[in-house]
C-alpha cells in the first residue's frame, strides 16, 4: 500500500487545495480524517511535494499571520497560532487535478476489470 499512497499524494493534496487553501499539517490531518485513518503521511513527504507544486506553478504559496492580537490585523481574516505558509490552486493545479483524476480513474478501471476476470489465470495455462 505504500506505493500506492505515495503515488496518489500529489492528486489528494491537489484535491484538497482545490476545496479551499490549506497548510501543510492541516492536509496530513484532513486526508487521515477522510480516509478514516487508512491514509496517514508525514510532514516530510507532504512538504516537498508542495515546494515542487509551488515552483511548477501548480500551487501558490502565501503566508498567513497568526497575530491576532495585532490590531492592524482586524477584519483581514488574521486567525491566532504561528504564522503558517498556506497554499491555494493555481489554474495550472486545476488543469493537473482533471489530468491526474482522469488518468487514475482509467488506471482504477482497468485493475478492477483485471480483478473480476475469474481463472484469468488459467487461460494461460
Amino acid at each position: 500500500m505504500r506505493e500506492l499512497k505515495k503515488g496518489s499524494l500529489g492528486m489528494l493534496l491537489l484535491h484538497l487545495l482545490r476545496e479551499r487553501p490549506s497548510y501543510g499539517y492541516e492536509l496530513c490531518e484532513r486526508l487521515r480524517a477522510r480516509s478514516g485513518g487508512d491514509l496517514s503521511f508525514e510532514d516530510g513527504a507532504i512538504y516537498p511535494l508542495l515546494h515542487e507544486f509551488e515552483r511548477q506553478g501548480v500551487v501558490e504559496g502565501y503566508w498567513e499571520s497568526g497575530d491576532a492580537d495585532d490590531p492592524s490585523a482586524s477584519g483581514s481574516g488574521s486567525r491566532k497560532g504561528p504564522r503558517r505558509r498556506f497554499y491555494r490552486l493555481t489554474t495550472r493545479g486545476e488543469s493537473l487535478l482533471a489530468a491526474s483524476i482522469s488518468e487514475w480513474q482509467t488506471f482504477a478501471a482497468a485493475v478492477r476489470r483485471v480483478l473480476a476476470e475469474p481463472n484469468a489465470e488459467l487461460a494461460f495455462g
